[in-house]
């Protein structure tokens, strides 16, 4: 158990220090990021304004770069487990001494990991210059990035999930896209489910990305131990859901390998 934990760590650190050398990617990311915070936090200030509420574009723009941190580091993962599938990269690991899904998931983890450490880092100084006071207690600031890392692991393994949607079709392009369409409507990815109708946010709450995305960012300006708690029970719940058709579809795969040859 302790060499096989210590194998998917190497991974995990080989996987980190490839993405952190990839500075051109890293550079993008962050323009696109300050991009983003900038322009919401022009439309956020004017908003607030306008309808005079004090600090609006605080609890906003705090809220938006979370959300970001979530989407923008996660790393393509449908397409890679879709490829290697497709192309029978995977029968090359099946008599291996690891796990080929824990395998790319571990490098999936590391290579979000660095993205996200970076556009916590340098996105919270820029979003502070930007606000000043921010909407929560820096104290709780700790608890909410680490739940917001929990979700983009899990964010992660949704993605996967869809990539090994590879053993029933020939390309998963589109489903892809209509999931991350509906993880920035029902997540609230750009804007809180809370400016929604009631009736809106009720069909949200059926869907993962409720609790992925929404649940865990709005803890920077509504933490409590209550909706904390709800955050991680609705994630367990559906990460159990994912994990059981992960299974299922990897089995599948794995029988198909052994039996047919790929």
């Amino acid at each position: 158990m302790t060499d096989s934990s210590a194998k998917y760590r190497a991974l995990f650190g080989l996987s980190f220090k490839q993405a952190w050398s990839r500075k051109a990617n890293l550079s993008g990311l962050l323009f696109f990021l300050f991009i983003l915070l900038f322009i919401y936090n022009r439309l956020w200030e004017v908003i607030g304004l306008q309808d005079n509420v004090k600090r609006l574009n605080s609890t906003f723009i705090w809220y938006l770069l979370l959300a970001e941190m979530i989407i923008l580091s996660s790393p393509k993962m449908e397409r890679i487990l879709f490829d290697d599938v497709q192309s029978g990269t995977m029968a090359y690991y099946v008599n291996k001494p690891v796990s080929f899904f824990l395998m790319r998931y571990c490098e999936g983890i590391g290579n979000m990991s660095v993205s996200f450490l970076l556009m916590g880092l340098l996105g919270s100084v820029v979003t502070f210059v930007l606000t000043a006071a921010p909407p929560f207690e820096w104290w709780q600031f700790p608890l909410i990035v680490l739940m917001c890392w929990v979700s983009s692991c899990i964010n992660v393994l949704f993605y996967a999930g869809i990539g090994l949607c590879a053993l029933w079709l020939n390309s998963i392009r589109t489903l892809a896209m209509a999931f991350e369409r509906l993880a920035f409507i029902f997540g609230g990815a750009i804007f809180p489910l809370s400016i929604y109708p009631e009736w809106f946010v009720d069909i949200a709450k059926w869907t993962p990305f409720y609790s992925i995305y929404y649940l865990t960012i709005k803890l920077v300006y509504d933490f409590s131990w209550s909706n904390l708690c709800e955050a991680v029970l609705l994630n367990v719940f559906w990460v159990s859901l994912i994990l059981v058709f992960i299974g299922y579809a990897y089995a599948k795969l794995n029988k198909k390998v052994n039996v047919y040859g790929g």
